[in-house]
């Protein structure tokens, strides 16, 4: 039951990360790069956590019995744990923001897409050599159906847009390889630290390295305004501050590495979604296949194929597959002929 609500706030998350490209195209129009906006990205979702954390230690969150309370209680972390966040933040986020930007400039938006949502096979060869845990059926199942669901959903079908570069490729798989380990490093870190502490500082590390990459200052000046200051706090509120509260709470309920990705890539289907419904992108039945197929592989990912085969419905469904009417009609013919020769239907005609 604790598994099934931290894959459902992953889930949550997901569809609040589809919100991304609103504030992106915003943001753009203002004359801001993707590296300038990944920074600022994180770093305001970092200051709004910031004063929640606060809050939360002096009610004593999370508190030894007898520690006093205190409003930097759950700032604190071991150098192991600090490290772990570092690995959060500048892989996790930082390389991963900046894989997908490459990829994009090199070989298309649609192409990097698709690119970045092999993270579901890094998270099952993940789950596995870390983790131990089982490389079933299912699992290679979903992850197939998800893959194929995102491709349709981003292309449509059409893969003549789809372009080719070695370096737009090789970034995008990259940025695929560390989306995957977002969920391991995060899952190292919340067994020893609170989920919204290891956010905060998975934010600071990111946002200080895209920082340091972008270097935004003068486009910042540029556009700065009332409206650039909205865009900025619903763009840490929502798809950042809140967005990582749900991944990273879902996450400390114990999931499974390699299941992370795959309920994670519903983001795709959001994204897809606001496209048809706030900017007028076409919808085609293929586009709709896509959709379903990544909400059957996110169903297929939770789904105990084991309890399933063993039900009574599905021992049914077995019978009702093998029966074979001739067999049964010449069982039933041999029968009532054995039934003839026996002499035991005089019995069943005679007077009594």
């Amino acid at each position: 039951m604790q598994a099934k609500k931290g894959y459902a706030m992953v889930l949550v998350a997901a569809l609040m990360w589809g919100s991304i490209g609103i504030f992106v195209k915003s943001l753009s129009a203002l004359g801001l790069t993707s590296a300038s906006i990944a920074a600022l990205r994180l770093l305001m979702g970092a200051a709004l956590l910031a004063p929640v954390l606060v809050v939360m230690g002096m009610r004593g969150v999370r508190t030894p019995a007898g520690e006093k309370r205190s409003a930097f209680s759950l700032f604190r972390a071991t150098p192991g744990t600090l490290f772990a966040c570092a690995l959060v933040g500048i892989l996790g986020l930082a390389f991963a923001n900046l894989g997908y930007y490459i990829s994009m400039g090199e070989v298309g938006m649609s192409t990097a897409s698709v690119l970045l949502y092999t993270s579901p096979i890094f998270g099952v060869v993940f789950g596995r050599v870390l983790y131990g845990e089982c490389v079933t059926g299912g699992k290679l199942l979903s992850v197939a159906l998800n893959i194929t669901g995102c491709l349709l959903a981003v292309t449509s079908g059409n893969f003549a847009g789809m372009q080719f570069s070695l370096l737009g490729v090789g970034a995008g798989v990259f940025a695929g390889l560390m989306g995957a380990l977002l969920a391991v490093f995060s899952k190292v870190a919340t067994e020893k630290m609170h989920p919204l502490a290891v956010t905060f500082y998975g934010f600071v590390f990111g946002g200080a390295t895209m920082l340091a990459i972008a270097r935004p200052w003068a486009e910042i000046a540029d556009a700065f305004n009332p409206e650039f200051i909205l865009l900025l706090l619903g763009f840490g509120l929502i798809p950042t501050a809140l967005a990582y509260i749900f991944y990273m709470n879902g996450l400390s309920l114990g999931l499974e590495a390699s299941k992370v990705p795959v309920v994670a890539s519903f983001e795709t289907v959001a994204t897809v979604l606001v496209g048809i419904l706030m900017y007028g992108e076409s919808s085609d039945l293929v586009k709709v296949v896509g959709i379903c197929l990544v909400l059957l592989s996110i169903v297929a990912m939770n789904m105990d194929f084991a309890r399933v085969r063993s039900s009574a419905a599905v021992r049914l469904w077995h019978e009702s597959m093998a029966f074979n009417g001739r067999t049964w009609q010449q069982e039933k013919i041999a029968g009532y002929n054995e039934f003839i020769n026996s002499g035991d239907w005089q019995t069943w005609v005679a007077p009594r």
